[in-house]
């Protein structure tokens, strides 16, 4: 019995440079390479496996790059709880760079969106943050178990 038993080509579905209706997959916080604070904002364009990195860097556009993707997928002004963002549904314009990878060019605002077809399947459903509310008791040696 060999590995390649059972082998037969199978293609990838290729996902075209264009406009998509996007879901938000991931955000970190991270550093980037000149040492600034940035979010890397990892999207899924629908009806697509890939996902693709963005980064928003804390620099000059900053406050620009930060309203664009909470205007293209309805993320409230003020809310800085990335994880809440998982999940949100909005539109970007998609392109090759020079390596042939798609990246993000810009987001689309929602009066775009509606050109867009409709979302194909389930759709994304949004991470809800729960906070804590209440006070903690501080633990003394005495309070541990071991």
């Amino acid at each position: 019995m060999s590995i390649f038993d059972g082998y037969r080509r199978e293609e990838r579905k290729r996902t075209e440079p264009g406009d998509y209706r996007v879901s938000i997959v991931g955000v970190e916080e991270k550093e980037s390479q000149a040492g600034n604070p940035m979010l890397v904002v990892a999207i899924q364009p629908n009806g697509s496996d890939i996902r693709i990195n963005h980064y928003i860097v804390k620099n000059e556009y900053f406050n620009r790059n930060l309203t664009d993707l909470f205007d293209s997928f309805g993320i409230e002004e003020g809310n800085y709880e990335t994880l809440s963002w998982i999940g949100a549904v909005g539109g970007a314009k998609l392109r090759e760079d020079k390596d042939g990878y798609l990246k993000v060019q810009y987001f689309l605002s929602p009066e775009k969106q509606d050109k867009l077809p409709p979302w194909e399947g389930d759709l994304p459903e949004r991470q809800k943050i729960h906070s804590v509310s209440g006070s903690f008791e501080e633990l003394t040696e005495e309070d541990l178990p071991f």
